[in-house]
């Protein structure tokens, strides 16, 4: 691969995640705390091409000896770099995720929470739902209605609420998940796999042991798929 060759992709690839940044696609690959270093990592990339570009302009035309090479192969490497840019890939799915290893009331280390805001039910997403039950030594879930967003799962008899949650990284993307149960559990149940619901609800059982929690439901609201599905 020739020293232009080279320069060119160090710069398509600056360029390509600068892209991906400015147009918030970058949330398909990491969670949104690393967008800084994604945009340092394009300003690094793009300094670094423009400084080899302009030396070699400035010493002039290079000699090179003719061994045969081919170099043009090299230019093949701009797919994969224009398709990071330009084509957006699905949200991951739940078969795409694997289980979170849930930690149960048994094992878990339980610590007290805060309290979850008086009133009206209290949003709590499903990962925060799923911690609170398994470590909350407070209880600030006994007797409290609380809504929770997320996509319906069939399976078999069952019914689940899941979230995938990125860590970092899509690599490591996990599924949350909870059964519903409960007088709307009938009307999730008849949705279509993978509908996105917001469910209104207690949990019943504050020291349950089982891997997936359960979540009784009095009302499930079908509503859009958000912008950005994942959980973090």
């Amino acid at each position: 691969m020739s020293r232009e060759t080279e320069n060119t992709l160090l710069l398509l690839i600056g360029l390509s995640t600068a892209i991906i940044a400015t147009t918030g696609s970058f949330l398909r690959y990491v969670k949104p705390a690393l967008l800084p270093w994604l945009w340092i990592t394009a300003a690094v990339l793009i300094a670094l091409a423009l400084t080899a570009i302009i030396g070699d302009i400035r010493r002039g035309p290079r000699r090179y000896s003719d061994h045969g090479h081919r170099t043009g192969i090299g230019w093949l490497l701009i797919v994969p770099i224009a398709l990071l840019a330009f084509v957006v890939p699905p949200a991951l799915g739940p078969q795409a995720a694997r289980p979170i290893a849930a930690d149960t009331a048994q094992t878990a280390p339980r610590r007290p929470f805060p309290p979850l805001p008086a009133g009206a039910p209290a949003e709590l997403s499903l990962p925060a739902l799923l911690i609170r039950i398994a470590q909350d030594s407070a209880e600030t879930l006994r007797d409290r209605e609380i809504t929770v967003t997320g996509f319906t799962i069939r399976d078999g008899e069952r019914t689940y609420l899941g979230r995938i949650v990125i860590l970092c990284c899509a690599a490591d993307a996990q599924l949350a998940r909870a059964t519903l149960t409960g007088p709307a559990a009938r009307a999730a149940a008849d949705l279509p796999d993978g509908s996105w619901v917001r469910v209104r609800g207690e949990v019943k059982d504050l020291f349950q042991h089982a891997a997936v929690p359960e979540f009784s439901i009095d009302d499930v609201e079908s509503v859009a798929q958000p912008e950005n599905t994942y959980a973090f």
